[in-house]
């Protein structure tokens, strides 16, 4: 977490809040907010062991040599507190959050900040949510919450009010092609580029998952279904073998870009421009009314994830709303 290493398309949102600290008007809360695949958890990482660094680097970086910086390294600095979920997919409870509070009132012990990373702020539910609102509203002297978010709507406007927003956007094209060079050999760069929507963490993944076949296999699997040519329990059996949340996001950019093509939309700005006709081809006939309600349904699933909803049931009840959207004469 040092200037070596750190990501190049930070460097505008690294110097304000370095300029600010220096300035003694770093804010008490901040939300670090943007796209998924941009960076952002590192970013808040870099800033804490920053922030709690004795050595600080000219540019602002923590120094990485430092007792605190082993401290941070090792999980173990009693001045950084992270809170998240207990699980990937879950929900930051209140219990969490009550801690947290409870322990942001105490004075730094090692530095001469306390920084608490909240990752990712819109896993809090309701309950959490609400108890976080109090330790905003009364902040501690020296505390630093950093909260991290790719889905900032969804948290309450007062806890957003009461952040400085820093906002993280996709970098330019060039810039993410520069970085990703050499790393996604066997696969076509520009179409990871455009299945991650430009986003340089979200292609690494990509290439690394495989998202380019999967979703192929997905709009395969869906014109199957609407020209009723397999058995749509064989279909969800091999939906059942992806990660669900993996699942649910091909389904997401298949159908964007089937809402696309059915609008006449050229092959630009799809996240499969290399599927253009295969998806054309599929959007004929379907209502893309129903298509929208569909990506909707997606949404509101996805919310449901961290109730523990069975899967299995999930995308048998995927498959049977679309076999009834391309049901022939149901338009």
């Amino acid at each position: 977490m040092t200037a070596q290493n750190a990501l190049p398309w930070h460097a505008q949102q690294w110097q304000r809040l370095v300029a600010a600290r220096d300035a003694g008007r770093l804010p008490h809360a901040l939300l670090l907010a943007g796209r998924a695949g941009l960076g952002k958890g590192y970013f808040a990482r870099r800033l804490a062991a920053s922030l709690l660094c004795t050595q600080r680097a000219a540019d602002g970086d923590a120094c990485g040599q430092c007792q605190s910086c082993h401290l941070v390294r090792a999980g173990s600095h009693p001045d950084l507190i992270r809170v998240e979920p207990e699980s990937e997919g879950k929900m930051i409870r209140i219990d969490a959050i009550r801690q947290l509070s409870d322990k942001s009132m105490l004075a730094a012990q090692e530095a001469s900040f306390r920084v608490i990373v909240i990752e990712p702020a819109d896993a809090m539910n309701r309950a959490a949510a609400n108890a976080l609102l109090k330790t905003l509203e009364e902040p501690a002297s020296r505390t630093v919450l950093v909260l991290v978010s790719s889905q900032a709507d969804r948290l309450m406007p007062t806890i957003r009010s009461r952040c400085q927003l820093v906002r993280f956007a996709v970098p330019p094209r060039e810039q993410v092609m520069q970085w990703v060079e050499g790393v996604t050999e066997g696969a076509d760069p520009e179409a990871l580029y455009a299945i991650s929507g430009g986003a340089p963490l979200t292609l690494l993944r990509a290439a690394e998952e495989q998202w380019l076949d999967t979703d192929q296999a997905l709009i395969e699997e869906l014109s199957q279904l609407k020209q009723r040519q397999s058995n749509p329990l064989v279909v969800v059996e091999k939906w059942e073998k992806r990660p669900i949340q993996r699942m649910l996001d091909g389904l997401k950019r298949c159908l964007s870009d089937l809402v696309k093509v059915g609008q006449g939309l050229p092959g630009d700005g799809l996240y499969h421009p290399a599927l253009h006709g295969h998806l054309q081809t599929l959007a004929q006939g379907i209502d893309l009314s129903k298509v929208f309600r569909f990506l909707d349904d997606i949404m509101v699933v996805e919310r449901g994830l961290t109730s523990n909803l069975n899967e299995q049931m999930i995308l048998e009840g995927l498959a049977a709303q679309w076999l009834e959207m391309t049901r022939p004469g149901g338009r």
